[in-house]
């Protein structure tokens, strides 16, 4: 229908008309199929602007311009697609379907939307880029930690930026890239010895909509087949200096279903590891129900008051390492025997109202077998616990 319309404009409305409105026009041969004038476009005495009268068309030998007549009142006028066919049906009172009219307006409206919107965005990419080529490297003693800067991108802004980022100058920032690589804006680093949450960023929804770390997390999570998350970039960057670089960050207040979703992109299993205090344990049981919610496997993992960066500076990096991944089997196992107890009150229910008998052997030889499972794994759990917190203290 929109194809139809423009057709019919296109049709009904001469390109020589238009441009009489804005150049004297000339013969260019005798037949009078071929018109001429000054080029509107730019500074012309050689009248180079051609008008083929038979097809419609215009073009310019000097600047190449070319197109229809729609295209040149476009130009002419300065606006969009379905401003420049409404201003033709005014011109040349062309009889046309208003409702048609109108849907091509505001298609053309949406299109214009679309491509301000892509032009804010690259606007903004380049910027950023422009921000993160001014970076100088952020200086660290320990090597890995070291390691861990360069590879996730820690580094200082320059000391002088342009207003809009004056809130950044001369601090350390991470880039916050997403999955794809695009740089999505700088969260502020706060240093290991400082207890706040999170610092400033740009954009203000970045910590609400981006995962830190997530683009240099993508190979070692699927290499691995699951995720850890931590709170705080503190604890991401002590993960990547241990070698966890399957690790992400939230660095918000809360677990967001876009973080979410960007994480059920690559894995559908997450260890989360949070602090052992009361809030950041009801943050953890919201973060767990909303993984539980969109099919994704959680795994909690608590951590001393301090988190992670206690531990390492306690440990050395190869016990830090050892303790990591003892810890993570423990609480998947942990995990499993949480899902057996569960299955284990579920056939005792079904016990109590089952009648046929084969169904009750059935459901008792189970029975058997899941608390055997279970009395083992609680043995094998206790035992490698107490291990691990008397050797780890």
């Amino acid at each position: 229908m929109i194809k139809n319309l423009k057709q019919t404009i296109a049709q009904e409305a001469r390109l020589e008309d238009v441009v009489q409105k804005y150049a004297e026009l000339h013969r260019g041969s005798k037949s009078g199929k071929t018109l001429m004038c000054s080029c509107p476009f730019h500074k012309d005495d050689e009248k180079s602007f051609k008008i083929k009268v038979t097809d419609q068309i215009y073009e310019c030998d000097v600047c190449k311009e070319a197109g229809d007549v729609v295209r040149l009142t476009q130009l002419l006028v300065g606006c969009n697609e379905g401003e420049a066919l409404r201003l033709l049906v005014d011109w040349f009172h062309i009889p046309i379907d208003e409702n048609g009219l109108e849907c091509l307006a505001r298609k053309s409206k949406r299109k214009k939307e679309k491509e301000k919107s892509m032009f804010t965005a690259k606007h903004r990419e380049k910027e950023f880029n422009m921000l993160l080529n001014s970076f100088t490297s952020n200086s660290c003693s320990s090597p890995l930690l070291a390691y861990a800067h360069q590879y996730l991108e820690l580094g200082v802004a320059a000391d002088i930026l342009p207003d809009t980022y004056e809130q950044i100058s001369g601090c350390k920032l991470f880039p916050v890239r997403d999955d794809s690589g695009s740089l999505q804006g700088f969260l502020k680093y706060v240093p290991e010895e400082k207890e706040e949450e999170e610092g400033f960023c740009i954009p203000a929804d970045l910590r609400e909509t981006n995962l830190l770390g997530l683009y240099q997390a993508i190979e070692a999570i699927k290499r691995c087949g699951f995720a850890y998350l931590v709170w705080n970039s503190k604890d991401l960057m002590i993960m990547h200096a241990a070698g966890f670089t399957n690790t992400v960050a939230c660095c918000g207040p809360e677990l967001t279903y876009r973080h979410i979703e960007s994480l059920l992109k690559q894995t559908n299993q997450v260890v989360f590891m949070y602090p052992d205090e009361i809030s950041k344990q009801v943050r953890a049981t919201k973060a767990a129900a909303r993984l539980s919610h969109l099919s994704i496997t959680p795994y909690r993992f608590p951590l001393p008051r301090k988190g992670l960066s206690s531990l390492y500076y306690k440990m050395e990096p190869a016990r830090f390492e050892y303790f990591i991944r003892q810890s993570t089997r423990l609480n998947y196992l942990d995990a499993v025997n949480v899902r057996l107890i569960a299955r284990l009150e579920e056939i005792t229910k079904q016990l109590a109202s089952v009648q046929v008998l084969e169904e009750k052997l059935q459901l008792r030889s189970e029975l058997i077998q899941v608390r055997n499972k279970i009395d083992k794994l609680t043995g094998l759990l206790d035992r490698n616990w107490d291990y691990l917190y008397r050797y780890f203290g």
